[in-house]
């Protein structure tokens, strides 16, 4: 290998660098969350404003929190707490869903990290 292969791949290296951050790189958070109960808007919050939200659903409560800067079910009345295991959600396009209990959280931004989700 010779001192011209070494630098162009150091230039490779730093142009998929450059490339990954522009695209897949952590974008800002909005500063809302989204809460929707079956078809209804429950809400929009503050990423910002530490809260407990108590959401009510077929299935039950759903507990939502709100802090610092992120948003998570903290509890689900579903039987396999999916919603649960989404953790914080801190970007535009992030969600949680709790299908027995008919409740979306979802962080609100422009500028989404995601074009499409699935499980």
């Amino acid at each position: 290998m010779t001192r011209a292969d070494g630098i162009v791949i150091a230039c490779a290296l730093g142009f998929v660098g450059a490339l990954y951050g522009q695209f897949w790189g952590g974008g800002t958070s909005s500063g809302e969350a989204r809460i929707v109960a079956g078809s209804d808007e429950f809400g929009r919050y503050s990423l910002f404003e530490e809260r407990r939200i108590e959401v009510p659903g077929p299935a039950g409560t759903t507990v939502v929190e709100v802090r610092d800067g992120a948003v998570r079910c903290a509890e689900s009345p579903g039987p396999n707490r999916v919603c649960q295991q989404a953790g914080w959600l801190r970007h535009g396009g992030e969600m949680a869903v709790s299908l027995p209990n008919r409740v979306l959280i979802e962080v609100v931004a422009a500028d989404r990290r995601f074009d499409s989700v699935n499980f």
